[in-house]
């Protein structure tokens, strides 16, 4: 048989998905490196992906202010400045940097920390965070509009942080930090498609039937299988529920995908950024849900992302901790 044929046979009966090459670091640096205008061109057609208009009387004709990145409006006169109204709106990084940085943050299989990104793009530890927490905020805006549709799903809840050691905080009263994760397959127990990930204030079926609901399509021809916890008993009134105890030292139990995946993101969490507060983790991990849902994304990444500033608006800085200090509440509450 030749060998050629004997691989596509081996791929096809496997049913896996290769992954398409991505962007090359070394295409992104000949393209913007040393091309101010291109660098601009990237964040205008993100900015104005069918082209520039005055926002006040809808001109198409414009004058560009090169030293402060300005847009003029040629009938009107109105100045609009190319990242304004974006997430990016009071960005101090050169264009390049910036979409360096974007570049490298994405494009990133597991993680990757604000000391990194400072390194590679040579810039203060205080920019690289910023630069960070805004990209996890574009993933998970992105990650919003993702609703799980599927005729299989797994969910599973786990617990992440430092293991409680006093005798009254085991079990569901650990002060770990509990999440649920689910995930949709193309068949019962095998080939992930997508997952959803959320932090819970408790384990309890309040919080599961509440993010359930929203974040997959269900129906009585849909089954979803658990490890046999009555937390997920009210999901059986909307689809097919198979809640029985799991034999974990089984090789492929009914959770064994969500439960390789859920170990991954909580490896990549804790080993790769060695710390996470509760009151940032929601973010990291909306970071490792677009990770995994977009392992296949390939060399469209940059258009992605220009996809996600166009949709993005402004957020500075003291939003974001405001939001994070009012979640933290929220996120850490006793369970009951």
């Amino acid at each position: 048989m030749n060998v050629s044929y004997h691989i596509f046979e081996v791929v096809k009966m496997s049913n896996k998905r290769l992954k398409p090459k991505k962007v090359s670091f070394v295409s992104l640096t000949k393209k913007y490196a040393n091309d101010q205008e291109a660098c601009i061109e990237f964040f205008k057609n993100a900015k104005w992906p069918t082209g520039y208009y005055c926002e006040k009387c809808q001109c198409t004709h414009y004058y560009f202010v090169k030293r402060h990145n300005v847009f003029e409006c040629s009938h009107c006169g109105h100045q609009e400045y190319l990242l304004s109204k974006t997430l990016f709106q009071d960005n101090k990084l050169p264009l390049y940097k910036l979409i360096l940085g974007l570049f490298l943050f994405f494009s990133e299989n597991k993680g990757c920390t604000a000391i990194k990104l400072a390194s590679d793009l040579d810039i203060n530890y205080k920019s690289a965070l910023r630069l960070c927490r805004k990209c996890r905020i574009l993933m998970a805006q992105s990650n919003s509009e993702k609703i799980l549709d599927s005729y299989f799903y797994e969910s599973d809840v786990a617990y992440i942080g430092a293991k409680s050691k006093a005798e009254n905080k085991q079990g569901l009263a650990t002060e770990q930090q509990p999440f649920l994760a689910i995930l949709s397959t193309d068949k019962e127990n095998k080939y992930p498609n997508y997952l959803k990930l959320c932090v819970m204030s408790a384990d309890n079926q309040h919080n599961i039937q509440n993010f359930v609901s929203k974040r997959i399509v269900v129906g009585r021809d849909r089954k979803l299988n658990t490890d046999g916890k009555t937390t997920y008993a009210p999901l059986a009134k909307n689809l097919t529920l198979q809640s029985e105890k799991i034999l974990y030292e089984e090789k492929n139990h009914r959770l064994h995908w969500i439960n390789v995946i859920i170990g991954n993101v909580k490896s990549n969490i804790t080993a790769i950024y060695r710390g996470v507060s509760k009151r940032s983790l929601p973010l990291f991990l909306q970071e490792q849900e677009w990770r995994f849902n977009h392992r296949y994304t390939g060399k469209s990444l940059m258009d992605k992302i220009r996809q996600y500033i166009y949709f993005s608006s402004p957020m500075p800085e003291s939003l974001i901790i405001y939001i994070q200090n009012i979640s933290e509440v929220h996120f850490t509450s006793p369970v009951s």
